[in-house]
C-alpha cells in the first residue's frame, strides 16, 4: 500500500479523489493551469448565443488528415481545403497563391499551437475575428480553457440568483441565448451579418451569414469561410451537469465589478471604432488586467482570511500590490525593483495551496455533519458567506469548531499510525501529521507534500503566467532567466517583472476616459488621475513604494518619467506646461458620442 492508498484508507476513496487538485472553485471559480487568453473569447460568444458550455465540433472533421488517428489542422491542409472550393475562392489554384492564403490565415484567422511559425504545424487557436470563430472548436477541448470562459460569461452577466446562468431577454447588455438583435453587445458586434432560421435555442445550424453583407472586412469574411466548411456549431458539453454554465463569481468582487465595467465601457465606445484586429489586442489586455487584479486581490484577501477566518469587505478589498518597471526592462534598476516586487508575490503563492486545501477539507466535513450542513449558505454566484464559514471553523470560532478539531485530529493521528504500519513509509508526514498544530492545516500540508508541492506551485506559475499574457506585446509581464550562486552551486530560475506595454497602455487610458455611468460620457483625465487609478484599482505603483519595499525617491520620479514619456509618445498625453494638474490624456481612437 503506497501513501496515497494509506490516506485513501482512512479518509475514503471519493474525499481524497475531492481533494486531489490544485483549485478550489469556491474561492477562486476557475482551473489553476495554463489556458490561452486569446482562445477564450470564441468560448464566451458561443455560451452567450447558446446558453451552454462548448462541446465537440465538426472542425477536426472539416480540415484534419482524414487518414490519421490522430488527426490535426494545419495551415498548409486548410489551405488546400479552402482552394478546392471554387465558388468561395476562385482564381486560388496555384502554389504561390495558396502559399499567400495561408498567410493570410495565419495573421488573422489561426495561430499554431505554442505561437510556432509555419504551416505545417498544428493549429490550436482561432482568432474570433467574428462571431463564427465560435464555431470553430479550438482548443478541441473547452476544458483547456479551464473555466475561465464560464466564469466571465457569469461576471458579464452579473445574474444574481441561480445556480447556473439562465437564458434572458431581459435587458442586459449581455443576455444569454439571445440572437443578434442587440440584447448582447458582443454578439452585436462580432456577428456582422448573421441571422437566425429556425430554433435558436437548440438547432445548431440556425445560424446564417448573409453573403450580400457589405460590412465584414477581409480577415472576417476568411473566418466565415472557414467555420461555414464546419457546417453546423458545436454540440452542447454534455460532461458536467447537461453542458449549464456554471453562475459562480470569484471572491474578489470589487475587482469583479472593475472588470466587468472595463469590458463593458470597452467594447460599447470602442468596439466599433477601432480596427477587429487592434481591438481584439485591446480586449485581450482588459481581460489580462482585469483577471490578473482578480487572482492577486484573492491571494491577498486569502491570506487574510487565514489569519481572522473573514474575507475583507468590499471597501477593504485591495489587489497585492506591486511595482511597475515602466521601462519594459531597459532600465536595469527599475527591472531589479519590479522583479523584487513581484518575488514577494511568488513566495506568497507557496501557501496558497495549502489555504485551498485547508478549504477543501473542511468542506468535506461539514458537509457529512448534521448539525452544520443545514446552516451552509448559498455558494452561487457569491461564496463569501461560505468561505466565512469555513474560516471561523478554520480559526476556531464557531461552535463546533472543538468538535470538527477532535475529529481531524483524530484523523491525521490514524493516517500516521497507518503509515508507520506500512513499513513506515513517508515519515516525514508521520512528523508532520503528529504534531500540535492546527490538525487542519496539518492534513493539508501533508496532502500537499504527497501531491508534490512542487507541482502545485508550478501550476499556479503556469496560471500566473497565462493570466499575465506573459512576454507578449499586449500582456502586462516580462520573464527572464536568472542565474545566482549558492554555496558553489549555480541556480536558474525566472525573474518576473510587472510592466505595461503600449498595447495595455492604450486600452487603460481609452478604458478611463470614458466614465462607468450610464451613457458612458466622456471622462477629464489628468496623469495624476491615471496613477491613482493603477494603484487604487489594479494595485500597480508607479511614483510610490509598494508596502513593504523601499525605493529611492529619485527612482520613483525615473520611473514617472520614463511612463509620462511613453504616454506621450503614443499620442495620448498631452499638456501646456509642466503643472501636473495640466498633463493630461487624450484619445487616440475617436468615437461619436452615444455609440
Amino acid at each position: 500500500m503506497n501513501a496515497k492508498e494509506v490516506f485513501e484508507s482512512v479518509l475514503t476513496v471519493p474525499v481524497v479523489k475531492k481533494l486531489w487538485t490544485v483549485s478550489y472553485n469556491p474561492a477562486i471559480p476557475f482551473s489553476i493551469q495554463a489556458f490561452d487568453i486569446g482562445s477564450v473569447l470564441p468560448a464566451i460568444l458561443y455560451m452567450f448565443r447558446w446558453g451552454h458550455r462548448r462541446g465537440k465540433g465538426k472542425f477536426i472533421e472539416a480540415y484534419g488528415n482524414k487518414n490519421d488517428k490522430k488527426s490535426i489542422a494545419t495551415i498548409n491542409g486548410i489551405s488546400d481545403i479552402l482552394c478546392a472550393k471554387e465558388k468561395e475562392f476562385n482564381g486560388f489554384n496555384s502554389d504561390a497563391k495558396k502559399a499567400i492564403l495561408g498567410d493570410m490565415l495565419l495573421a488573422s484567422c489561426l495561430e499554431n499551437k505554442n505561437h510556432q511559425i509555419g504551416k505545417d504545424q498544428k493549429v490550436q487557436r482561432a482568432f474570433p475575428t467574428h462571431y463564427l470563430a465560435s464555431w470553430i472548436d479550438l482548443p478541441d477541448d473547452v476544458a483547456n480553457l479551464r473555466l475561465v470562459p464560464e466564469m466571465l460569461v457569469a461576471i458579464l452577466l452579473h445574474q444574481e440568483q441561480d445556480e447556473y446562468i439562465q437564458r434572458s431577454l431581459r435587458k442586459n447588455y449581455f443576455g444569454v441565448g439571445c440572437g443578434f438583435d442587440g440584447h448582447n453587445i458582443l454578439l452585436s458586434l462580432f456577428g456582422n451579418g448573421m441571422t437566425i432560421s429556425g430554433d435558436k435555442i437548440s438547432n445548431i445550424t440556425s445560424d446564417h451569414f448573409e453573403e450580400n453583407n457589405p460590412t465584414v472586412g477581409i480577415d472576417q469574411l476568411l473566418t466565415i469561410r472557414l467555420a461555414q466548411g464546419c457546417r453546423e456549431a458545436p454540440y452542447k458539453n454534455r460532461t458536467e451537469s447537461d453542458g449549464l454554465i456554471k453562475n459562480r463569481w470569484p471572491i474578489a468582487i470589487r475587482a469583479m465589478n472593475f472588470l466587468r465595467d472595463d469590458f463593458n465601457i470597452f467594447v460599447q465606445i470602442y468596439g466599433k471604432s477601432i480596427s477587429r484586429q487592434t481591438c481584439l489586442q485591446m480586449l485581450e489586455s482588459c481581460l489580462s488586467l482585469g483577471l490578473t487584479n482578480i487572482y492577486f486581490s484573492t491571494i491577498n484577501m486569502l491570506s487574510v482570511w487565514k489569519k481572522t477566518g473573514i474575507l475583507p469587505t468590499h471597501d477593504d478589498q485591495r489587489s497585492w500590490p506591486l511595482f511597475i518597471d515602466c521601462s519594459t526592462g531597459n532600465d536595469k534598476d527599475l527591472r531589479s525593483l519590479a522583479e523584487e516586487s513581484m518575488s514577494h508575490l511568488i513566495r506568497q503563492l507557496v501557501s496558497l495551496p495549502n489555504i485551498l486545501m485547508s478549504m477543501g477539507i473542511i468542506e468535506t466535513k461539514i458537509r457529512n455533519d448534521r448539525q452544520l450542513r443545514e446552516l451552509i449558505p448559498i455558494l452561487t454566484p457569491d461564496s463569501t458567506e461560505y468561505i466565512n464559514l469555513l474560516g471561523s471553523i478554520y480559526n476556531n470560532l464557531h461552535p463546533r469548531s472543538e468538535k470538527l478539531f477532535d475529529d481531524f485530529d483524530e484523523k491525521c493521528l490514524q493516517i500516521a499510525d497507518a503509515l508507520e504500519a506500512n513499513n513506515g513509509i513517508e515519515s516525514e508526514l508521520q512528523e508532520l501529521l503528529r504534531g500540535s498544530d492546527n490538525p487542519i492545516d496539518r492534513l493539508a500540508e501533508s496532502l500537499c507534500k504527497l501531491m508534490g508541492e512542487k507541482n502545485l506551485f508550478a501550476k499556479h506559475l503556469t496560471a500566473l503566467n497565462s493570466l499575465l499574457i506573459i512576454d507578449k506585446p499586449n500582456g502586462m509581464a516580462q520573464k527572464r532567466k536568472v542565474r545566482k550562486t549558492v554555496s558553489g552551486k549555480t541556480l536558474s530560475f525566472d525573474a518576473r517583472s510587472i510592466v505595461l506595454t503600449n498595447t495595455m497602455l492604450d486600452f487603460i487610458v481609452h478604458r478611463h476616459l470614458r466614465k462607468a455611468a450610464k451613457r458612458k460620457r466622456p471622462n477629464t483625465l489628468t496623469f495624476i488621475d491615471l496613477l491613482h487609478i493603477l494603484k487604487d484599482q489594479y494595485g500597480l505603483y508607479v511614483d510610490e513604494s509598494p508596502p513593504g519595499m523601499q525605493i529611492s525617491s529619485e527612482q520613483l520620479l525615473r520611473n514617472k518619467r520614463i511612463l509620462e514619456r511613453r504616454l506621450r509618445d503614443l499620442g495620448v498625453l498631452i499638456g501646456v506646461n509642466d503643472a501636473e494638474s495640466m498633463k493630461r490624456l487624450c484619445p487616440r481612437f475617436q468615437v461619436v458620442d452615444g455609440e
